[in-house]
């Protein structure tokens, strides 16, 4: 927002106590100061059309940044989509951030009222209650793949291969980055609530690129609560 009201809009976080009047001569003098390195911009720019100008000119450089990151990220998710090996039911993908990596909530009262411990640094599993762990400081190249059997395991290419049960209590099993809210993985208890196996695969970061992590999710029927390090 610009203008007077802007100004008075954005300053007020900084400045509650300040009357409006002393705070619009505070951004007056501010803006004479222009182009002072010690000029707050996105302070000023409200009242301010040079720092406007160059304000909007930074924010749209960082946009350009952003957006061409977004773009190598989902290029490099798209050149390592995973071909399964037999039938799916359904697979869906997405490109996620989390600072607090992944989970699935069922809302129900048999749900674990405790976020469960992770087996091997990568997934942990209760009734209703599943979370992947993940490093903040990369996107998710996210895939959820369900099946009506047993896939084979697959461990080329990926660097942690961990299996563990899931008992959906209402048959809402959603995985979510809960810095973004809900993606594009849908429902992955596709045969409604019950027992499922888990298989959570893991790939790196290419940190010296800066591209994304990569988690693979592979859900299928079994009653067995076993954890299974197929790599680790």
């Amino acid at each position: 927002m610009r203008g007077e009201l802007g100004f008075l809009c954005n300053a007020r976080r900084y400045f509650p106590a300040v009357p409006d009047d002393q705070l619009l001569a505070y951004g007056r003098e501010q803006c004479a100061a222009y182009p002072d390195r010690r000029v707050d911009l996105s302070l000023i720019a409200a009242i301010c059309p040079p720092a406007a100008r160059q304000w909007d000119r930074r924010l749209a450089a960082e946009q350009a940044d952003i957006d061409r990151s977004n773009a190598a990220n989902q290029a490099a998710c798209d050149r390592a989509r995973h071909r399964p090996l037999i039938k799916t039911v359904g697979v869906a993908r997405d490109m996620v951030w989390s600072e607090i990596g992944l989970t699935a909530y069922e809302d129900h009262e048999a749900s674990s009222g405790e976020p469960p411990v992770l087996q091997h640094a990568l997934v942990g599993s209760a009734t209703g209650y599943l979370v992947i762990g993940t490093s903040a400081e990369a996107q998710i190249c996210l895939t959820g793949e369900t099946y009506r059997r047993r896939p084979p395991v697959e461990v080329e290419g990926w660097d942690r291969v961990v299996e563990v049960g899931y008992e959906s209590p209402t048959g809402d099993f959603v995985i979510v980055a809960p810095m973004s809210g809900p993606g594009a993985v849908p429902d992955l208890a596709f045969l409604g609530k019950g027992h499922y196996r888990v298989r959570v695969h893991y790939r790196e970061p290419v940190w010296d690129q800066d591209l994304p992590q990569h988690i693979l999710v592979m859900v299928f029927p079994g009653a067995s609560k076993r954890v299974i390090v197929h790599k680790g």
